[in-house]
């Protein structure tokens, strides 16, 4: 078997961290791993950096060792084959609305007969223990990003696919949904209820639950509602605080 530190450590009950990675640095990544966050996520829709930083970034997160999983631009499966057969365990795709936004997510992360993923692990295999093709349809992590009026519609029959392991709410963009574009308020009254109907539904449907937060108040909140994985800062915004606190240390600015 492959080793799956990150459902050994949700199914005993354990909140996993997650941090952010934008800047498209293998040795930022090392580096906040080394920090003792449990998981990292190398965002490729919003953050910087191709496919070739990716692998890098997989590589630094494997000399870590810290589960990485990546954000693909959009649900197509090239990207998803190309995520995975490089090694990484987890797959993120935004914009998960309908059912068969859902189910065509999860057929290009599984191999037959869950889906139809396209055969050719090359790195993966290398960097897995065991049999990969036998035992990656339990190990790679497919999660659906809900971040619409829409998806939650559709909330259910999202959840109810066969291959969806998890799903990660974004409140930036859940808000603006829920809005119309009126507000980007994370702590609304709709997005909090919205974050406490998909945590039902993701408890209903036995998947894993994961929360976006804006910052550590927001991820503590999350944490006692009972997510399961947190996302609590990213790259960007620790370079950016770090870089503010050491300007006014030095010069009392």
């Amino acid at each position: 078997m492959i080793e799956d530190p990150i459902r050994s450590a949700l199914d005993a009950g354990k909140t996993l961290s997650n941090v952010w990675i934008m800047l498209g640095s293998g040795l930022g990544l090392e580096i906040a791993a080394h920090a003792g966050w449990d998981t990292v996520t190398i965002d490729l829709q919003h953050g910087h950096g191709g496919f070739s930083h990716m692998v890098a970034m997989i590589t630094a997160a494997d000399a870590a060792k810290t589960p990485a999983l990546v954000r693909i631009s959009h649900n197509e499966p090239g990207y998803i084959h190309r995520a995975l057969d490089a090694g990484v365990q987890g797959v993120i795709a935004p914009m998960i609305n309908t059912k068969k936004d859902a189910a065509d997510f999860a057929s290009a992360c599984k191999y037959p007969p869950v889906g139809a993923r396209s055969w050719g692990p090359v790195r993966a295999a290398l960097i897995t223990d065991g049999d990969y093709t036998a035992h990656a349809n339990d190990w790679t992590f497919c999660c659906a990003q809900i971040e619409t009026q829409t998806a939650l519609d559709n909330i259910d029959d999202i959840m109810s696919v066969d291959g969806i392991d998890c799903v990660l709410v974004g409140p930036n963009d859940l808000c603006l949904s829920l809005t119309k574009g009126e507000k980007l308020d994370i702590n609304a009254p709709e997005v909090i209820e919205a974050l406490d109907l998909i945590l039902a539904k993701a408890k209903e449907h036995n998947v894993y639950a994961w929360c976006f937060a804006n910052d550590a108040e927001y991820a503590r909140m999350v944490a006692k509602k009972g997510y399961q994985i947190i996302t609590a800062g990213a790259d960007v915004g620790f370079v950016a605080a770090g870089a503010e606190a050491a300007l006014k240390a030095a010069f009392d600015l």
